[in-house]
């Protein structure tokens, strides 16, 4: 398949430069007559028989939620999942939600939809002692390695009676703003939340549907409560529209390439579609037709532009209520289906919770999903993403995949090496390049920022850490935004300059290394990116604080 390349190059001091690439092969710059002979490394996906080839790869921000409440009193609330009725306690714990996510981890759970009800506090501050359990709850997600689609509200479904004016909305997003701020590093998005049923903007018991001036001031408020970079979802294209264009914010403009992950108030805003393919309207998410994605409905239009630059969440309606017009009717919503839709809305995160046995206690769409074969042909036509030898066993024969297997691998980004061309000696004076190439099959691309680090590891485990500075995983975009033939991107990142005075001679492992951008997580390696190959070792110290996709081996010389 035809692939378009984009490059990054950086250095100890800066930006050198950038270089159009032609569209096929690989091709490299002519090495000067000073610089040492090199070493081209190519790269392999995984297969489903390689080991962990059917697991889902861990890695943050992306993939499979499950869904749950957080920093609740010991009471009686929404239940636990159905594999855990009668294990714990009928009345709320955190291991409701603890072992949920443990179960999951094979799938490569690292997300938690949190749920934090401000029910009893709708005309009073919010209590110390419900900002204790909120902090705890917080501080269980990192001790596991995980990280939070947060949604505050407090109407716990539709036709509640009470609920919040918007000024005490207001008073509670200035006693939750410390506490965001503080723990922005475990979060991976902020849903817009606090009105209506479930905090999904509607149904309010004090705020009228059309009062988008009150919404407004919300959205203005929370942007203001988090640290720049961080961003927010809402449940409805049209609410992020309506609301940008009130007199509070007058800030609406569609995201694009030149405002993407800027601090413009739409480019800090996303979606969640939580009625996912139910029916003609998505649940609601669009009511005015044509459905399902025909051209001419112009919110979906709207969400498909700007969806490949802001960060989309999604839900499937509880016990098969949706149908998505295509599947056999008592089957739900068909794997293949929700899959062409998760890639042209660039979904990066989707429950584990909805229409599903392991929650609900019996089967349903994801169960179908699970049981059902997806061929290579199928996507071939839909022009769907597929990596290096994810079809295929360890002889080359073809290998069966199932519909949940593919969703769960490409939900988010999923970053699969091509090649990389490391020096086969190198002098401590002397120019040093790495030059890497990647292509990102997921459906999406990174949303928060994050470092791109070229490592060099020595036999003792010392960690030599050359930033990329202009390195922006952000951009890197399994396709084109617009393109309609949806090709691969290659993306090319380079290092040069020279190696720090003191760094040991011998034998070094040259690593890719991707770590969260939070001084608390960096060190993390639950938190740091894994590439999607069988031939990149994933190499941590022996303390722990390193996850680094190993490339291949310099020969450091006096």
């Amino acid at each position: 398949m035809k692939t378009t390349r984009r490059e990054f190059l950086g250095t100890s001091a800066g930006i050198v430069g950038s270089v159009a690439l032609g569209s096929a092969g690989t091709t490299w710059a002519n090495d000067s007559a000073e610089d040492a002979p090199t070493r081209l490394f190519t790269y392999h996906g995984l297969r489903p028989t390689d080991p962990g080839g059917r697991l889902g790869l861990r890695n943050p921000e992306r993939g499979w939620r499950i869904e749950t409440v957080i920093a609740e009193p010991a009471r009686k609330t929404f239940g636990p999942a159905h594999h855990l009725i009668g294990r714990v306690a009928p009345i709320y714990e955190a291991d409701w939600w603890m072992l949920d996510a443990a179960r999951f981890e094979p799938f490569g759970l690292t997300l938690v939809q949190a749920y934090c009800y401000l029910t009893e506090f709708a005309d009073r501050p919010i209590s110390n002692e419900k900002l204790a359990l909120l902090q705890e709850s917080l501080d269980n997600l990192r001790h596991r390695g995980l990280k939070a689609v947060l949604r505050f509200a407090y109407e716990r479904d539709m036709g509640v009676k009470e609920g919040p004016t918007p000024d005490w909305i207001l008073r509670h997003l200035d006693q939750l703003e410390p506490m965001l701020r503080k723990n922005v590093d475990v979060i991976y998005v902020l849903q817009a939340g606090f009105v209506g049923a479930w905090g999904e903007w509607h149904s309010a018991a004090r705020i009228a549907p059309d009062d988008y001036a009150a919404r407004a001031a919300i959205i203005k408020r929370l942007l203001e409560a988090l640290p720049e970079g961080r961003m927010l979802q809402v449940r409805v294209p049209k609410y992020k529209r309506l609301a940008l264009q009130q007199p509070a914010l007058a800030a609406f403009v569609e995201v694009g390439p030149q405002s993407a992950f800027t601090n413009v108030p739409a480019a800090r805003i996303g979606f969640h579609d939580d009625g996912f393919l139910a029916g003609p309207s998505d649940g609601g998410t669009w009511p005015e037709p044509p459905h399902f994605g025909q051209p001419g409905n112009a919110e979906f239009d709207y969400m498909t532009r700007e969806s490949a630059f802001v960060p989309v969440d999604g839900e499937l309606f509880w016990t098969d209520q949706g149908f998505d017009g295509k599947a056999a009717r008592g089957k739900g919503v068909d794997g293949l289906n929700a899959a062409v839709r998760m890639r042209l809305h660039h979904y990066s995160s989707f429950s584990l919770a909805h229409s599903y046995s392991e929650r609900e206690g019996r089967p349903y769409s994801i169960d179908h999903w699970l049981s059902t074969a997806i061929v290579p042909e199928s996507l071939r036509q839909a022009a769907m993403p597929v990596g290096d030898g994810w079809f295929e066993d360890g002889f080359g024969q073809p290998a069966m995949r199932t519909q949940f297997e593919y969703i769960q691998d490409h939900l988010g980004y999923r970053l699969e090496l091509q090649s990389a061309r490391i020096p086969e000696k190198v002098k401590t004076s002397a120019p040093f390049r790495v030059e890497i190439e990647l292509i990102n099959r997921g459906f999406s691309t990174l949303h928060n920022p994050r470092p791109v680090c070229l490592a060099l590891m020595d036999r003792t485990g010392k960690v030599t850490e050359l930033s990329v500075p202009d390195a922006d995983p952000r951009q890197w975009q399994p396709f084109r935004p617009g393109d309609g033939e949806f090709k691969p991107i290659v993306h090319r990142i380079a290092w040069r300059g020279t190696l720090p005075a003191g760094i040991p001679t011998g034998w070094q492992q040259v690593g890719l290394w991707l770590p969260d951008a939070a001084e608390s997580l960096r060190r993390d390696p639950r938190y740091a990116v894994r590439v999607a190959n069988r031939d990149a070792p994933w190499w941590t110290d022996v303390r722990g604080q390193y996850g680094i996709n190993v490339l291949g081996v310099v020969e450091v010389v006096p």
